[in-house]
């Protein structure tokens, strides 16, 4: 469709613009919508401004590669771009840290104090699942699996790639960063969490199909998966008092996961075993109030 007439860099930074869409969007709507009176200074805008420069020199660079190399060797390869996304990815957190909240568009990235332990089940818990997934699989299904080759060294740089390069930014400003804290401010955490399940499955349909060439067999696991991930989200969001760094590294973890791939019954288990304890744990029945709400 439209990414497959493009290549190398103009293909990249095209896939890129669909992942930061959810992200532009909710900036220009608090631009629009924002009552409060204090001017939105240029500070405000650097964290995004250097994850899409190093966006925009990675395509540049290393473009066409990105598409004809695994991405572990294209990284190991080439430790510049570990080091450029290092430093993007502590920059990014820095700043808003350093911002503390001040203005609406430093509010999409809430980073409140947050137990380090939530920090590390964000971004292990999926990987680990998936991972005993593929075990389990290969013990049932032994002429069907086995299990995948995986670089360690490599483990660390991929997961800081994906955090820029596979939407985890991009999509938690817009989907949990703003949606999300909007919404919880009228309804539910049930409700809230149902709309964006509509809306990011039909964001994905249109993402994946016109972007990513899916065929239409794929549509309803993507469906499927969105609805639940969107659910584990919220879990995040409301247990961390609305942490979007949690959440990002949960999304990196979850692209990051891809590596590993159960037998389709077991990742249904799994992800069922799951859903339930969310909703168990999640008062997701409740409405809720943060504090940095009360200031809007």
């Amino acid at each position: 469709m439209i990414a497959k007439e493009q290549h190398g860099a103009v293909k990249l930074l095209f896939n890129q613009l669909g992942y930061f869409g959810p992200a532009l969007v909710a900036i220009i709507l608090t631009l629009n919508l924002s009552t409060k009176s204090k001017a939105i200074k240029i500070k405000s805008y650097l964290p995004y401004v250097a994850v899409f420069a190093f966006i925009l020199i990675f395509a540049v660079l290393y473009g066409e590669t990105y598409y004809e190399m695994r991405k572990d060797i294209l990284l190991l390869e080439n430790p510049i771009i570990i080091l450029l996304a290092l430093i993007t990815v502590v920059y990014f957190i820095y700043q808003f840290v350093e911002n503390k909240g001040n203005s609406a568009i430093d509010k999409l990235v809430n980073l409140p104090k947050t137990s380090i332990i939530m920090y590390v089940l964000a971004a292990a818990i999926y990987p680990i699942l998936k991972f005993l997934g593929v075990l389990l699989s290969i013990q049932l299904f032994p002429t069907q699996f086995e299990l995948p080759v995986i670089n360690l060294i490599a483990i660390i740089p991929l997961f800081l790639f994906s955090i820029i390069f596979y939407a985890a930014i991009g999509e938690e400003v817009g989907w949990r960063g703003y949606a999300l804290r909007k919404l919880q401010q009228k309804y539910n955490p049930f409700v809230s969490t149902l709309f964006i399940a509509i809306v990011w499955s039909i964001w994905h349909i249109g993402y994946f199909v016109l972007v990513e060439n899916y065929s239409s067999q794929q549509i309803p696991s993507v469906v499927i998966w969105t609805i639940i991930a969107t659910f584990f989200s919220t879990w995040f969001f409301n247990k961390t008092n609305g942490n979007i760094l949690v959440l990002i590294l949960f999304h990196a973890s979850v692209n990051f996961a891809i590596m590993f791939a159960p037998h389709p019954i077991i990742v249904f288990g799994l992800h069922l075993i799951l859903l339930i304890v969310v909703l168990i744990t999640g008062s997701f029945f409740k409405k809720i109030e943060f504090d940095y709400d009360k200031s809007e």
